[in-house]
């Protein structure tokens, strides 16, 4: 049918992965699941903290919110002040309902990015109202 089954993950923004990585998984015992270059962005380092088997939180750092220029349409181009909210992802139980949601949103009349595969998982891209990243 195409529904999310859940949260996958919840993105913050930041101004500095290191230290974020270092609380995370020192403080609270996460283990760092994946740090790379984010997909289709000039400058952004993403990674992801495990919080149980289908949980995690991630951190998006970037160049300074002045330097990224909002695109409409595109979730991933959006300023990303550090401290702030970044996106909510949701899970689907597979490849298959991920295409279906896509192809709701889609016929919904929303512009969608992906899937991308980001080696542990893939993801998409779209807006909600009020330009809210999903």
């Amino acid at each position: 049918m195409g529904l999310a089954t859940g949260v996958h993950h919840l993105a913050l923004n930041t101004a500095n992965m290191k230290e974020q990585i270092a609380f995370f998984s020192d403080v609270l015992g996460a283990e760092l699941k994946a740090l790379y270059w984010m997909h289709g962005t000039n400058g952004h380092r993403h990674c992801f903290l495990r919080l149980n088997h289908d949980s995690y939180i991630s951190f998006v750092q970037g160049p300074p919110c002045e330097e990224a220029a909002a695109k409409v349409g595109n979730a991933k181009a959006l300023p990303r002040a550090p401290g702030s909210f970044g996106h909510v992802a949701f899970a689907v139980p597979d490849m298959d309902e991920m295409l279906r949601l896509r192809d709701r949103i889609r016929d919904r009349g929303h512009i969608v990015l992906g899937p991308v595969d980001h080696g542990f998982c893939h993801s998409m891209y779209f807006s909600g109202p009020e330009g809210l990243s999903l």
